[in-house]
């Protein structure tokens, strides 16, 4: 059995994106307006997303010694699209925090669990990036001295 740290972690994991596959697909539910139809099919992807991370989850603990966690993590819904995205953005960040400390906590003998974890990582951050420019957290520095404009002629 792998080490109690890497399952609890794991675990945390699990329950995160347990968490994210309802509250994307409660979004998907109750976002309306002009944005809805690309919003709806954004948090459906997420959501499905979410799903296929959980499955992963579940049977890396299992293969690890422990039992998979049933119960999701703080589930959060809203009407309103810019705090949909908030909420979605703050659910990305827990579980980066909960797949970081799981990959520190791999030992050596867990290198494939921890590459697992990195794949993870990388993805989680893409999501936070993704999610920071669609609340405007993440906007390009982008100057006027910097732009040039080239004619096409």
């Amino acid at each position: 059995m792998a080490n109690a740290e890497l399952i609890e972690n794991l675990n945390r994991a699990l329950g995160l994106e347990l968490a994210g596959v309802i509250q994307y697909m409660q979004h998907s539910f109750l976002v309306t307006g002009p944005e809805r139809e690309v919003f709806c099919g954004f948090f459906r992807d997420q959501s499905k997303e979410a799903r296929k991370h959980a499955e992963t989850l579940g049977d890396k603990i299992v293969a690890l010694g422990g039992v998979p966690t049933v119960e999701p993590g703080e589930i959060r819904q809203s009407t309103d699209l810019s705090e949909m995205l908030r909420q979605d953005l703050e659910l990305e960040r827990v579980a980066m925090e909960a797949y970081t400390a799981s990959w520190r906590a791999c030992t050596d003998a867990e290198l494939a669990t921890k590459f697992l974890l990195e794949e993870r990582i990388a993805a989680e951050q893409k999501h936070v990036e993704e999610l920071e420019k669609l609340t405007n957290e993440r906007k390009a520095n982008v100057t006027k001295e910097r732009i040039t404009l080239r004619q096409v002629g």
